[in-house]
């Protein structure tokens, strides 16, 4: 958890990432068993199904609804499950080669432009 940065809004449950940050030691053991039963299960808690909705303005007439990309804010406690997930899953994906040399979107130290460039 220390490796959230601590200036991201605080979502629909108010909680802050530099609040977790400070409490983190004296709530790891509890994150670990809900953690561990969220993977056995399967389920997460409902309050992590739920996201504040904010609209970003990207350019052009600020009239026009078009014109503005949507974020959610979902529970940070959440995205820290999913970004543990998502390590497991590409560890596993690079111990077994299962990656081609080839692929180059969402992996790490590769983009469109790599790809450009290989091509």
């Amino acid at each position: 958890m220390c490796k959230l940065k601590n200036n991201k809004a605080p979502s629909i449950d108010s909680v802050g990432s530099k609040m977790l940050i400070e409490i983190a030691d004296e709530i790891s053991v509890f994150l670990t068993e809900l953690y561990n039963k969220s993977l056995k299960t399967g389920d997460v808690p409902e309050d992590w199904k739920l996201a504040n909705v904010t609209p970003i303005f990207k350019k052009g007439k600020r009239s026009n609804f078009a014109n503005y990309r949507r974020v959610s804010l979902t529970i940070i406690l959440c995205k820290v499950l999913e970004s543990l997930i998502r390590d497991k899953v590409i560890d596993h994906l690079n111990l077994y080669k299962l990656i081609k040399d080839t692929q180059h979107g969402f992996v790490k130290n590769r983009s469109c432009l790599t790809n450009l460039l290989v091509f």
